[in-house]
């Protein structure tokens, strides 16, 4: 056979490949790995996937978060993020989050990546270290922390109910003031 007419079967079966793959729908609708929808609009009525389950063992979960926190470390994650606070990625420890900021949807971000700046770290990192990360980052969030008696970063200590009262000079005995 020839070397044309092998290149052309090759082409002719990614095509139809590509073809079959736009068919099924997209990846969130098949239930892959890392597909959270992150819009809420859906053509011809549709609606966004169920939460991953797999989230909730992660979210809020103490040891996850402290995890994620090494993790977010050492993949370098601080580079671009500094610390939380911003720079060259967006800010962590705000409300403003622009692929929301459910676990689900920050494991999301990580897993597939994003536009401008974030890689996709799909079958780089382990998705049980992806989850970790996304806790520990969910538990930046200012909106996080403010959710009542379960929150996850301290809260300031209460003032003292009464200043304690200076000492009152002596008027008797040794060191009293003449």
């Amino acid at each position: 056979m020839s070397s044309h007419f092998l290149r052309r079967a090759a082409f002719a079966a990614a095509l139809a490949q590509g073809f079959a793959l736009s068919l099924a729908g997209p990846a969130w609708a098949q239930g892959a790995p890392g597909s959270v929808a992150v819009t809420t609009l859906f053509p011809g009525g549709g609606s966004a996937p169920p939460a991953d389950a797999r989230g909730a063992q992660f979210d809020r979960n103490p040891r996850a978060i402290a995890d994620g926190a090494r993790l977010f470390d050492w993949y370098n994650c601080s580079g671009c993020h500094f610390h939380g606070a911003g720079g060259i990625g967006p800010a962590l420890m705000d409300d403003v989050w622009s692929y929301g900021n459910s676990i689900d949807q920050i494991y999301a971000s990580i897993y597939q990546g994003r536009p401008n700046g974030m890689p996709s770290w799909a079958r780089k990192i382990p998705d049980e270290q992806i989850w970790e990360i996304a806790a520990y980052v969910r538990s930046l969030s200012t909106a996080t922390a403010a959710n009542g008696p379960d929150q996850l970063m301290p809260s300031p200590p209460s003032p003292p109910a009464a200043l304690p009262q200076p000492p009152t000079p002596q008027t008797s005995g040794l060191g009293a003031k003449k």
